[in-house]
Formats: C-alpha cells, structure tokens, sequence
C-alpha cells in the first residue's frame, strides 16, 4: 500500500474514523491501532504478518497488556500526604495532602496495577464510582485494583469521609505545546510557578504539564479561542482572600481539558456572558468557603464531560444574572443577552460536602430565562449535607426545559431533590438592608422581615416550568426526602415528571413512595 495512492486514503480514512472515539479508551484504542498496523503491511505481502505477529507475540504481548505509566514530577514545596502511598506497576506516584483529601495523579496506557498502603490496618475499603465495578483485594494494610481505562476514583478506607484517597489516571498528553509555541504559556512541571494574574489573549493557551503547580488567577476578556490544558494543577490553596480562580467574561470557543483546580476560595470556573465553553477531564478539589466547582452564568452552549467534583459549596451551579457588579445595571439593549442557554453535564462524578449542591440551577435566575439545561450519566458518590439535585430560583425569570437523566446518587445524600420557587437575601429584589451582598445587612427574620415576605407573595414571581427526572438510581440505606415548592399558590412551578425513579432497586412511583413534598405546584406527575 503506497502513500499517494488512493487505497491509502481510504484506509488512513477508516482508521482515523474509528480512532477518534476510542481515544477514551487505551486498550481499545491500542488494540485498533494493532489491528491497522497488520492490515498495512499485509496489504501486499500477507505471509509478512507470520513475522510480526510472531515479533508482537514474543516482544509485544506483555508491553500491550501492562501498557506505560508516565509518573509526574513531585512538585516540590507541596506536602506529600502522610496517610497513603500509591504504586503503579511499581513506579511510585506522588501522593498530595489536604486539609480534606489525599490525591494523587498519573497517566498510562493499557492495563495498569494499582497498590495503595494506608497507614494502618485495612476493615474495608470502597472504590468509586460504584458503577465502575472496581473491587480492591486487601492484604492487612495494603490494597490492590486494576484498570484498564482513565477514570477518577474515590477511595474511601474504612468509612472515613474526611481522609479519602482521589486517584486521578489520564490519558498520556499526546498533543502538548511546544514550550516555544508561539501564543503558549508553558508551565514545566515539579515547580510552583507564582503567576500573580494571567491575562489570556485571543487564541492563547495555557499549558500546566505534569506536576506543575501554578498559583495566580486567570482572566480573559473579550476573546475568543483560548485553551487551558494539561494534567497539571491550578492551586488556590494558600490564598486567604476570597476570589474567583478563572473568570471569563464574553468569550468565546473556550476549552478546558485536563487540569486540576485545587483549594479554590471563592468560585473556581466562571464563564460570564460567553458562548461555545468545554470543559473536559477537569479535577475541581476543594475544601473553603463559597467554592463553587463551575457557574456558567447568562451563557450559551456549555459542555461539561468527563469531570471530578468535589467542593464544600456548589459542584455545579448554572445561573442566569440579569446585571453584574462592576456594571450595577443592566446595561445591554436587550435584556434575553443574560440568558443562559444550552448546558450539557455528562458522564462527571460529584462529590458536595457541607454545603450547596451536587447539580443546581440557581439561586440566581434574574436575567429572562434559563432553558435547556440537561445533566446525563453523571454519579453523585457524596451529597453529605443538602441537596444532591435542584432547581432553586430565587428571582423574577423563568426556568424552562431542564432534564436530569440516568443520574446515580450513590451514598451520603441528606436530602435527593427539590424544585423550588423563593424569595431570600440572595434575591436580586431583595431590600437591601437584608441583601446577601450587604456587608451591615440583617438577619432575615422578626416581623419586618415577614412583612417584606408578605408583599412578594401578593406580587408575580420567577417560575419553573417543564423538568423532567428519569432513570434515577438511588443508593444508600435510607430514602432521603425531596420537594417541590413554589413561593405562592399562584403554581410557580409546574409540569415535573418523574419517570423511573428507584431506590434500592424498587420503583417510586407516587409522591408517597418517593418521599416527595408538593406544595404550590401544578400537574406534577409520576409515569412508567
């Protein structure tokens, strides 16, 4: 088979096609990638194919099974964790400490042995997300697993919610920036790199190769075409002032694939006013105050995929603002600007701890609308305090056409779901003697306040319309509760639809079954 020839096309055509999906995949993509090789050398000389697959049999076979582990740098100056040690086929990783979590982190290809000791005596030992299937043999206090594919586990040894292990295993980084790609800001890893602020310019990208460690804040406006990549980490850890991590405001055609962002205080990813943002294999890890993972607000076509949550406040919040703070106002010519619009959540894990929600739409909704909002195959292993999924709109707009679908709540969950209209101190109308944001406000509450109340239930209201939960799976040993409320008998919500929702297998299948609170709320229905 010669290059300029048309067969070739077609083949480099073919392989190239079933290549780009199995990228997830390295034992797949590996195997395929075998399959093509033989293929184009037996193309003219098949008796050529005796000699290499005796060569891969002899040479090959084990190298294609136990793949490569690509170990990242120690950063030094960053605290190795006194609670575990982590093995991958016997290359030692560098294992992160926290004031809430281990984590450690890695690439490889093919199939991979995983040992983690822990500094005392193993009783049990549970690997998520449980839908992975990953079982661990212990030996006293040693445990060992396999995979075969990237993922992000979450190791919890004998219960203990407050010292879990994060595994985080990649993909090797095939297509990485040259250091002197022009338009490439390049962080070489096994350093702390103090950045103070970047500033990302039209088509720039940020590059964190393995075991960087970059502490700044990141900031594009107006631009278009920006990347942030690689496996390194973006650490707000030691800051002490409160801030968001990466705010873009009016940008476009922005993707984020690989990095983690560790420690946030304040909101960690934040597209404002934006359009066309993905978010890919991003590690969200967080312990502070106000840490939200990611706020897409008054935005337009996002995606989230493939990503790892774990934050104190909100994992995932998508809202809609009708003005921000350095404006004051609203000062766009058409209002349905601030819309949100478009949000894609699939195939994430999530993990929310003392506050927020694991998956929420709110509390802000003070633009128009948002609509079109869908959260798919996602795994909520923890939802310690709270709700696990919600709809909380505070505001005057409207919610519209929001989808939560095959959506695993495994353990931990205080409280499943709630659908909500309101009004509170974080209401864009709310007075602002009692406003969130006032630093002498009140305490919401005595007989003024329930005056204020009073008013806004005789006046109009945001509203929720048209939600639809399906194929949800709830663990755990106790069916938590959920609601749906609207602010006033005026049916601010209306038009939920429950559609095989099961808890410990057995279908809820009534607002009693389901544990399920209605009230101010229209046509809420439950179907087979």
């Amino acid at each position: 088979m010669l290059f300029h020839t048309w067969v070739f096309f077609i083949f480099f055509a073919v392989v190239y096609a079933v290549y780009l999906p199995l990228r997830k995949n390295n034992a797949a993509m590996n195997l395929w990638l075998v399959i093509a090789s033989y293929f184009f050398y037996g193309w003219r000389r098949p008796h050529y194919l005796l000699l290499f697959f005796g060569t891969s049999a002899i040479f090959g076979g084990a190298a294609f099974v136990r793949g490569e582990v690509t170990a990242y740098p120690s950063p030094i100056g960053l605290d190795a964790s006194p609670d575990y040690r982590v093995r991958v086929d016997n290359k030692d990783i560098f294992v992160l400490k926290s004031p809430a979590f281990s984590m450690a982190t890695f690439a490889f290809t093919g199939e991979a042995e995983v040992v983690v000791d822990v500094q005392h005596q193993i009783k049990n030992v549970v690997i998520r997300p449980l839908a992975l299937g990953i079982k661990a043999t212990v030996d006293e206090n040693k445990l060992r697993f396999r995979i075969s594919r990237p993922c992000h586990l979450a190791i919890e040894v004998d219960d203990d919610l407050r010292r879990p292990l994060f595994l985080f295993a990649n993909a090797p980084d095939v297509s990485a920036p040259r250091q002197d790609d022009p338009g490439v800001h390049y962080f070489e890893g096994g350093r702390i790199h103090d950045v103070g602020k970047i500033e990302l310019k039209d088509n720039e990208t940020l590059y964190l190769a393995g075991g960087a460690v970059v502490r700044g804040m990141i900031r594009a406006n107006h631009v278009s075409g920006i990347r942030i990549l690689g496996p390194g980490i973006l650490d707000a850890s030691t800051r002490s002032k409160q801030t968001e991590l990466v705010t873009m405001t009016d940008c476009r055609n922005v993707e984020i694939n690989g990095p983690i962002v560790l420690g946030s205080h304040g909101w960690s990813i934040v597209p404002r006013l934006s359009e066309n943002i993905r978010l890919y294999n991003v590690k969200v890890v967080s312990w502070r105050d106000n840490d939200d993972g990611f706020d897409p607000d008054s935005s337009r076509h996002v995606t989230v995929e493939n990503c790892f949550f774990r934050t104190k406040d909100d994992c995932i919040a998508v809202k809609a603002h009708s003005h921000f703070e350095n404006e004051g106002k609203n000062t766009g010519d058409n209002p349905d600007s601030f819309n949100t619009e478009d949000v894609l959540v699939t195939k994430s894990t999530f993990w929310s701890s003392d506050a927020g929600h694991a998956l929420t739409v709110g509390f802000a909704v003070s633009a128009p609308v948002v609509r079109n909002v869908v959260f798919r195959d996602c795994d909520i292993i923890k939802k310690e305090k709270g709700w696990a999924m919600s709809i909380d709109n505070h505001d005057l707009g409207s919610v519209e056409n929001v989808r939560f679908e095959n959506i695993h709540v495994e353990d931990g969950c205080d409280k499943l779901l709630a659908v909500k209209v309101a009004f509170s101190e974080y209401s864009a109308d709310c007075p602002f003697e009692y406003f969130r944001n006032n630093p002498a406000r009140k305490e919401p509450k005595g007989d003024a306040w329930q005056q204020v109340l009073r008013e806004k239930r005789s006046s109009a209201r945001g509203t929720v319309r048209n939600v639809l939960f399906k194929d949800i799976k709830i663990g755990g040993e106790r069916l938590p509760g959920s609601d749906i409320v609207g602010f006033s008998p005026h049916n601010d919500v209306s038009d939920v639809v429950f559609e095989n929702l099961t808890f410990q297998g057995k279908i809820l299948d009534s607002p009693d079954a389901a544990n399920l609170r209605i009230q101010n709320a229209a046509n809420v229905r439950f179907e087979k």
